[in-house]
């Protein structure tokens, strides 16, 4: 009898297990019937495979079009970007490019920057218009390379490529949110930063 009673508990006992596995996969609905919950997680606003190789393909376009061999007005910036900079800005399939080179390091200054570049260059960010993309925040594409187009990342070992910082309080969209204008662009006179080279023709 005792194993009869054994059995039975065990039988009750993966029942009610299995149910609560159930219920942590399903919801109620106003009709009081089970749905089945999405079992997938959220995809984060940056760095997902899609994102990774957009920026990668945007590498390739960018190196072809002469934004990564074409030297810029060298000029002292500010954080979060380089203590010395340069832009430049020019369209790729139409849709506008800003690029920034980001200058940092022992000894960096506008005359260190100039006579070796290579030298103090950390980090390359482009802001590329990507129509359709993400409307709320005018459509821009974020991505931040290593010197080699290596996309880099981010302290939790997320790709900085996409909507990056989308919704945080610091970051790329929420700095860009504050610019005059409300294209998310700082220093622009028209399609241009006084600041910035013009790579190739506006509408290639």
């Amino acid at each position: 009898m005792k194993a009869k009673f054994l059995i039975v508990a065990l039988s009750a006992t993966g029942l009610l297990i299995s149910s609560c596995a159930m219920a942590d996969n399903y919801g109620s609905n106003s009709d009081g019937n089970m749905q089945k919950k999405s079992m997938s997680k959220m995809m984060p606003p940056f760095g997902s495979p899609n994102d990774v190789s957009y920026a990668n393909n945007l590498w390739s376009k960018l190196e072809k079009a002469g934004f990564n061999s074409t030297a810029s007005k060298l000029y002292v910036g500010s954080p979060p970007h380089g203590k010395v900079r340069e832009v430049l800005e020019g369209k790729i399939d139409g849709n506008l490019i800003v690029l920034k080179r980001n200058y940092g390091g022992m000894g960096v200054s506008v005359d260190s920057v100039s006579a070796d570049r290579a030298k103090y260059l950390k980090a390359i960010t482009v802001m590329a218009k990507r129509p359709g993309y993400d409307p709320a925040d005018k459509d821009w594409f974020w991505v931040k390379y290593a010197p080699d187009g290596t996309i880099l990342k981010n302290p939790k070992g997320m790709k900085l490529a996409g909507k990056v910082a989308k919704g945080m309080p610091v970051g790329c969209i929420s700095c860009h949110s504050a610019a005059p204008g409300g294209d998310f662009l700082f220093i622009q006179n028209k399609e241009i930063s006084p600041k910035a080279t013009l790579i190739g023709s506006m509408g290639m």
